[in-house]
This record gives structure tokens, C-alpha cells and sequence, in this order.
């Protein structure tokens, strides 16, 4: 024991008091001498080190950038821009984003003195994309990680406060794969857990914010992008919503929601996963009726209080509920479920509503206020990608199941009239070009004036140009799936380009246009005389191969 204790004194030392004498002699007399001569200090010090995992010098508490000038000081920002920044943050992005708020009445001056990183980060999501300090201050965040997180392994809630505002709104450099958001991420996961987060007894207001909002950050981006979910729904959790709830802040009553949400998603993907394909139609319909009863108490639960919370931070949680809602759709994707009844009318309506929930998820975003498209997190950026990919996705699965139907002699649901009529109505109802075009136009409302090459290096304005070039390629697609004649009946002259979006008429039955379909032989039909183009000119649609399409839809069913 008095060996345990020498190896727990700094530098090996011993203290006074602590024998060095051999562990054991022939009759255990040295060791039972060493073990009386312990003090309470030593068996308090052998205690703590036993509770300690850790090895090695403690990380710096200090800032490595201490006393540097800020991009105020050195003239970049004026005193009057910074001090408008923060206070937009204060009244408008803490809305949509409630994990990180400042104190009341705070400046920039006192911010920016006090916590630097923090009053960069927040810059950097209030400045807008096309400010000309965007990359600068892009740059400077990234200094401070460089140095202060990764070089030195600092650690402090400044820090964790920091990145998490600049991943809730981070915008620059748009990567593929995004590798530098989800290594932002990791990092604040990490830093949860280095300050004990997850274990402390008690937390502060601004500690449990910053646990949950890590929460929040890492499962609607890591889930979307198919990473590994390292932050889980426990009793931590619950423990600090159920503080947070009564703190001082009126944005923390809006914490839960989102919470909730998410954790829902987390439970049901694992569910999902579970599933087997033996289980076939059966087992989905009783898996997704379970989810589907636990999602109505959760939305009946949130929605009572909606008209209570100011507009944007409503609008973002019902573009939460409206993504839970198209998720409970995916298993109608995974065709191993379906290979003994692969148009199962369960299925066919799933696929439909798997397009009606996206739509809808992406009108919300599209009818959004212009003064709240800026404030838009990036977990919702990435929800919207995925009903962007999902749409055309259920679309083609229906489609094949539609040309795939036999010619059955006296059935006229089988005849070429019935299915270019079939094929014809699921097009018209999806609206694809003029529902992703409308998004797109909302989105790039923040681009204004800038080049090609500027939207390309900003996420959303990356995947706005991606959305163009989707709505260009998609009618291709659509013949490629459906045989030409088809595909030329399904879209009428210059009909998408001048009709408005619109959803599909209340009293259409959208679940019975693709039924009554089986796998067997396609139905071929005569090649058409023109492809007619949704925007009146053959010219303006690309013609892509199947692997160019799946790598441009990538960009949304895997947010990148």
C-alpha cells in the first residue's frame, strides 16, 4: 500500500511519512509497519488517485490567445457592426437555437473582452454569407480551435459555448462529406464529457444548455449523415430538462421540444435497424404503428403549447415534427421488406405518404419569413436535405412498381392507358422540379450578388445550385424509369414551369395510385416523338446516367 501511495505523489516523490522500506519481509513485518505509518494525507491523496483514471499534467486553464486583439481591435469589424451582431443574436437566433444564450443586457465590448472565441463564433453566425469578413472570421474561429483545442487541449464551457454556435449555424467552407463540422462536433461531444458534464452533481444553467444543445447538434447531424450517435437520452438528460424548464431564461421553456423530438428519432432508427427482413409487411405495420402512437402523444403534447412561442422558434419545431413524421415512412424504402409483396398496398402508402411529408416539410421551409431563412440551424438544413432526397427517391420506387405491373386481359387497371394514367398522377402529385426550384429561390435569397464559386463554398448555397441541377436532371430520370412514352405522357407541355406548387386535391385518394402492381415483366411501350421539358426547351434538361444521378442525390440523402 505505502508503494500505492509513493506512486501517487507528483514526480514520484514520497511524503513524509511515507516509508520506502521493502513491501514484505519473511514475516510480513515491513508491510504491516509501512501500513501503520500511513497518515490520513497520504490515504487521502492514495483515494483521490484511486477515484482518477487519468494520468498526466492537468490541461491549461488559460487562453493561448489571451490579449490578442479582436477583429475590433485590429479595425476589420467596427464597434458599432459587433455590437449589432450580438444583439441580433440575443433577439433572433437564440429562437431557433435556445442552447446558448447571453446575459441580459450584454455588449459586444463586454462579450468580446471576456469570452473572445464565443463573440467570434456568434459573429460568424450572424454576419450573413455574403459579408466580405465571412472567411476571415471563418479563419480566426478555426485559430483558436487549432491552438487552443487541439494544441494545448484546453477545455472550458467559453470553449464548448463557442462551438456549438458555430455548428448550429456553421456555413463555411462547404466540404463533401463535411468533414471539419462533424470533427467541430466531436470535439464539443468530447469537451461534454472532459468538463465532467455528464456526471457532475450539479450544473449550471449555461452547463445543462450546453449539454443538451450538444445533444441536439450531434444526433440531427451525425443521424442524417449516417455517423455513429455517441450522445444518448439518459438520466442526465432528463435531469437537466427538468431544471432547465423552471430557469431564469424564457428561452429555455422551448428546450424540450427539440429534445424530445430527437430522442424520438434516435429511438425509432434503432427500432428501424432492428427490423428483420423475415418479418416482412406484418412486422412493419406493427412496428410503425407503435411509432406512429408514440409520435401523435409527442406532437399532441408539443403542439398545445406552439401558439404560445414566438414565430421562428415555431416554424423550426414543426419542421422537426414534419421530419419525424417522413421518417416513420422509410421503411417503405428498404426492398428486402417487400420481396413477397413488393406493392403491398401498406407500402404504396407509405411511399405516398413518404412524398406528402417531405413536401410538406419543404413548403414550411420555403413560405419561411425571408428575415428567418438566415436563421435556419444547421440540424434543419440537414432535415431538409432529407426530404429533398426522399421525394424523388418514394417517387422512382413507385414507378417501378407501377411499369412492373403484368397486362392481365379484362383488368383495365393494367392496360397502357391505366398505367401512363398511374405513372402520370404520381408525377403530377410529387411536382419534384417545381417543389425543390421554389426551395431553392427561398434559400437563395441569402446569396445575393454573389458569384458561382462563393455559393459553391457556402453549404446552402452549395445545395441550393445542387437543387437547380436536380429539377433539370429529374425528368430523365423519370423516363429512364418509366420507358419514354411513359415518361413523355407524365409530363405535359411547359404544365411544371407555369403551374404554381400545389398539393394535391384534399379529396384525391394518393394511396391507391400505385396499387395493384407485381413484379413481373415491364409493359413496352412506343418510343415518344419529343421529350417535352418542364421548362418548355429541350435544351435545358440534363440528360445524367444512372450513377451521376445517385452521386447528385447523394448530396441530400447524405447531406453531402
Amino acid at each position: 500500500m505505502s508503494q500505492l501511495v509513493a506512486l501517487s505523489q507528483p514526480n514520484g516523490h514520497t511524503s513524509p511519512g511515507t516509508s520506502t522500506a521493502p513491501l514484505t519481509t519473511h514475516d510480513g513485518a515491513s508491510s504491516r509497519d509501512a501500513d501503520a505509518d500511513l497518515g490520513s494525507t497520504d490515504i487521502a491523496a492514495m483515494l483521490d488517485a484511486a477515484k482518477d483514471s487519468s494520468h498526466g499534467l492537468d490541461p491549461p486553464t488559460g487562453s493561448a490567445l489571451a490579449g490578442q486583439p479582436t477583429i475590433v481591435e485590429r479595425g476589420l469589424l467596427s464597434a458599432a457592426e459587433a455590437e449589432r451582431l450580438v444583439a441580433s443574436f440575443q433577439r433572433d437566433f437564440v429562437l431557433t437555437f435556445p442552447f446558448v444564450v447571453l446575459a441580459h443586457g450584454e455588449t459586444a465590448a463586454r462579450l468580446r473582452a471576456r469570452e473572445p472565441f464565443l463573440f467570434l463564433c456568434v459573429v460568424a453566425a450572424t454576419i450573413g454569407s455574403a459579408h466580405p469578413l465571412r472567411k476571415t472570421v471563418a479563419e480566426e474561429i478555426m485559430k483558436h480551435v487549432t491552438c487552443r483545442v487541439v494544441e494545448r487541449s484546453e477545455r472550458n464551457l467559453e470553449l464548448l459555448r463557442g462551438l456549438l454556435v458555430h455548428c448550429a449555424w456553421y456555413s463555411y467552407p462547404a466540404e463533401k462529406n463535411h468533414p471539419r463540422l462533424l470533427l467541430l462536433i466531436q470535439f464539443c461531444v468530447s469537451m461534454v464529457h472532459d468538463l465532467g458534464l455528464h456526471r457532475k452533481p450539479a450544473l449550471s444553467s449555461d452547463e445543462q444548455r450546453a449539454l443538451l444543445g450538444t445533444f441536439w447538434v450531434s444526433i440531427g447531424v451525425c443521424g442524417t449523415l449516417d455517423r455513429p450517435i455517441t450522445m444518448k437520452h439518459d438520466g442526465r438528460t432528463e435531469e437537466c430538462l427538468a431544471k432547465i424548464a423552471s430557469a431564469e431564461h424564457p428561452s429555455d421553456r422551448w428546450i424540450a421540444p427539440f429534445i424530445r423530438l430527437e430522442s424520438f428519432l434516435v429511438t425509432m432508427e434503432e427500432v428501424y435497424a432492428s427490423v428483420q427482413a423475415s418479418g416482412g409487411r406484418i412486422l412493419v405495420q406493427i412496428t410503425r404503428g407503435a411509432l406512429q402512437r408514440q409520435l401523435d402523444s409527442l406532437r399532441a403534447d408539443i403542439e398545445k403549447d406552439l401558439p404560445s412561442y414566438p414565430s421562428s422558434t415555431a416554424n423550426s419545431i414543426r419542421i422537426e415534427i414534419k421530419h419525424a413524421e417522413l421518417r416513420l415512412e422509410a421503411l417503405s424504402l428498404r426492398e428486402d421488406l417487400w420481396t413477397a409483396e413488393p406493392a403491398s398496398a401498406i407500402r404504396t402508402t407509405m411511399l405516398m405518404d413518404l412524398i406528402q411529408r417531405s413536401q410538406e416539410l419543404i413548403r414550411t421551409v420555403s413560405h419561411l419569413p425571408v428575415s428567418e431563412i438566415a436563421q435556419i440551424s444547421i440540424t434543419t438544413t440537414a432535415h431538409v436535405c432529407a426530404a429533398v432526397g426522399f421525394v424523388p427517391t418514394a417517387v422512382f420506387a413507385l414507378l417501378r412498381l407501377i411499369t412492373t405491373t403484368p397486362i392481365t386481359p379484362g383488368n383495365p387497371a393494367t392496360n397502357d392507358s391505366a398505367t401512363e394514367s398511374q405513372v402520370q398522377a404520381v408525377v403530377d402529385a410529387a411536382d419534384y422540379p417545381n417543389l425543390i426550384t421554389e426551395l431553392a429561390n427561398a434559400l437563395d435569397t441569402q446569396f445575393e450578388g454573389m458569384s458561382t464559386a462563393a455559393k459553391e463554398a457556402d453549404v446552402t448555397g452549395s445545395l441550393c445550385l445542387k437543387m437547380r441541377l436536380l429539377a433539370r436532371c429529374y425528368p430523365y430520370q423519370i423516363r429512364a424509369v418509366v420507358g419514354s412514352a411513359a415518361a413523355a405522357a407524365a409530363v405535359p407541355p411547359a404544365a411544371v414551369a407555369t403551374a404554381p406548387s400545389q398539393p394535391a386535391a384534399s379529396g384525391q385518394d394518393m394511396s391507391m395510385m400505385a396499387v395493384d402492381a407485381a413484379d413481373e415483366a415491364p409493359i413496352t411501350m412506343p418510343p415518344p416523338q419529343v421529350w417535352l421539358s418542364v421548362y418548355g426547351d429541350l435544351d435545358d434538361i440534363f440528360p445524367v446516367d444512372d450513377i451521376q444521378w445517385d452521386s447528385l442525390l447523394s448530396n441530400f440523402t447524405g447531406f453531402g
